[in-house]
């Protein structure tokens, strides 16, 4: 028998049960729940991705088929990115060739997207004698189009869905687990970016890279010192660049503010030091591959001097047909200054909707409570990134203030969540809460239903039941903008010179079609500086003027008063259809998005005045 007092000759489980007693039940409880909280975070956000994804994939053929063609405005068409691929590998060595739409660092991923596809048409046959001009050498065009377009699509919502999840992890550090949730489902249905979801558009893909560099600059100015962000930092910055270059000014904002965190605490400089030159080295390296340096160093520069407009004229000529309205560092004077930052303001918040716009000064003073870094990095970007690239674009359209929206979107969604914890009138605020969020949800939802109910549906069917086989239907706008109509119509588009109310009496067309969207293409022509020299002559007159003064684009005054006559029944012609779709909540249209179709016929009767 063991003597009392004797703990060495006690039971072994009697030991252990008397230690355990002594310790306390937080700290047992502590690391499970830290598993469960890790688990539970882990599980949000694979929801939130997913519900993300799925918003951004409802309606994905949208438009489809429609060949080498898109209804997005400026996007990528299908065959594009091959098209720049063999043209890569065809030129010279160090050629100088650029494409002057846009980098080829998203080119390149689409490229790498489509090669699975691509050699499956090559190995079946489909595609025996590659040519570069449409069919290309396939032997069912339209298919192969339509499954790179879906393809390009899939590549841009799957962005768009990890978009979504990195401003949660952007917001977690001064919203917590469920404010950064909030804010992030408020971003999920922020109008440009539910739109552009859908398209090949270059709009997502660098907005996902900038938001990478984003989460990287706060987690840095969090007092981070893991490597990796600094890497993720270099290289988000530098593919977000090789994207589209307008966010540029945007890391400018977060090295600004990293730069002035450091200078304020002091930390190792040797760290601070090393992390930039990790930065420096990913920024060098991703630049290097993503715009095929090695291929082409010389057209790398050359896309740089085009866009800071220091390219020789007789180089510009060869790659850009036309001039890119924008005025790098210009002075705009003050008014132009005021109405350009009205003009960013309206878009933003016509791009999150008016609730959540309010509640922006909300998600400020809850940051600015939290983390006054994590509100400098954030703060910084977005203004930095107004500098320098929305406020030198002469015609600043919504999808330029997309980094500001989503920045703006997030700040709204943390003084949502703060609303919804509130302590005080917390019926009240709730209230308010939840109308906020179920209108910034039905805001981001209805640009789904535009989609899913374009008006060119319906117009395309009206055409098939009411137009004769070999009707001739006469266009004036771009495929972009128009419904699909061809065989068994004849469709002409009529070139510019040609759109005037005489020329409409001699051709005299079964049906003339209009779309709302692009209709300034009809009698519209941007200016051509380096193609055409001095003002234009007595038929034209200013139809576009930057807030700073500037003509940006001028009107032929023949085709502005065609379109008149035509619209006024003053040719012969009666509107016979319209096809329009009403969404939920009205808002300032993106051009491609939900134009309304109108339909003229010929009035057989009528004379001709």
């Amino acid at each position: 028998m063991p003597r009392p007092g004797d703990r060495s000759r006690r039971p072994l489980s009697a030991t252990i049960g008397e230690r355990l007693s002594v310790i306390p039940a937080s700290s047992i409880q502590t690391p499970l729940s830290a598993s469960r909280r890790a688990i539970s975070a882990r599980a949000d956000t694979a929801v939130l991705f997913v519900v993300a994804l799925a918003v951004a994939t409802t309606g994905i053929g949208w438009g489809l088929p429609a060949g080498n063609q898109t209804w997005a405005a400026d996007a990528i068409r299908p065959a594009a990115p091959l098209a720049v691929v063999w043209r890569l590998l065809h030129e010279p060595w160090n050629s100088g060739w650029f494409w002057f739409k846009y980098p080829l660092g998203h080119v390149l991923i689409l490229a790498a997207a489509y090669a699975p596809y691509i050699g499956w048409i090559w190995l079946s046959g489909q595609l025996a004698h590659p040519v570069p001009e449409y069919p290309f050498g396939l032997s069912d065009p339209v298919a192969a189009m339509t499954a790179l377009a879906l393809i390009g699509r899939l590549v841009t919502a799957i962005m768009a869905a990890a978009s979504v999840v990195l401003v949660r992890e952007i917001a977690r550090p001064v919203a917590g687990r469920r404010g950064s949730l909030v804010a992030a489902v408020c971003v999920a249905f922020v109008y440009p970016l539910v739109f552009y979801a859908h398209t090949t558009n270059v709009e997502v893909p660098y907005l996902f890279w900038m938001l990478l560099a984003l989460l990287a600059a706060v987690r840095i100015g969090s007092g981070d010192e893991r490597r990796r962000w600094w890497v993720l930092l270099g290289v988000g910055a530098a593919m977000s660049f090789s994207t589209k270059e307008i966010g540029a000014g945007a890391f400018a904002g977060m090295a600004l503010a990293l730069a002035s965190l450091q200078l304020v605490r002091r930390r190792d400089w040797a760290w601070w030091f090393a992390g930039v030159a990790f930065a420096a080295a990913a920024v060098a390296l991703t630049l290097i591959v993503a715009n095929a340096v090695p291929i082409n160093p010389a057209g790398f520069v050359n896309r740089l001097r085009f866009l800071t407009h220091t390219l020789p004229v007789e180089v510009a000529k060869q790659y850009a047909p036309y001039y890119f309205p924008i005025e790098l560092g210009g002075n705009q004077g003050w008014s132009g200054e005021v109405a350009q930052l009205r003009t960013t303001a309206a878009h933003v918040v016509a791009s999150i909707g008016w609730p959540l716009a309010a509640l922006v000064p909300v998600g400020l003073v809850v940051a600015a409570r939290r983390s006054g870094a994590w509100m400098l990095v954030t703060l910084l970007t977005g203004a930095l990134f107004y500098f320098f690239g929305a406020r030198p674009m002469l015609s600043l359209s919504i999808r330029y203030v997309l980094p500001l929206a989503v920045i703006a979107a997030t700040y709204g969604g943390i003084g949502l969540a703060a609303l919804f914890s509130a302590r005080r009138w917390q019926a009240a605020t709730r209230l308010l809460a939840a109308i906020a969020l179920v209108y910034t949800v039905a805001y981001g939802w209805d640009v789904v239903r535009m989609l899913r109910n374009d008006p060119r549906y319906e117009a395309e069917r009206w055409f098939a039941g009411h137009a004769r086989p070999g009707a001739v239907v006469e266009v004036y706008q771009r495929p972009t903008y128009l419904p699909r109509l061809g065989a068994p119509l004849e469709v002409r588009n009529v070139p510019f010179e040609e759109r005037t109310s005489e020329g409409l009496r001699s051709r005299r067309p079964d049906y003339v079609v209009l779309s709302s969207a692009g209709i300034a293409g009809v009698y519209v022509k941007y200016r051509e500086d380096w193609l055409a020299g001095g003002e234009p002559g007595p038929e034209w007159e200013p139809n576009q003027v930057s807030p700073a003064g500037q003509v940006m684009n001028y009107r032929r005054k023949a085709n502005a008063r065609f379109l008149a006559d035509l619209r006024e029944g003053r040719l012969g012609y009666a509107e016979t259809a319209k096809f329009a779709f009403q969404p939920w909540i009205d808002r300032p249209l993106i051009r491609s998005l939900n134009p309304t179709i109108i339909v003229y016929e010929a009035r057989r009767s009528a004379g001709l005045h």
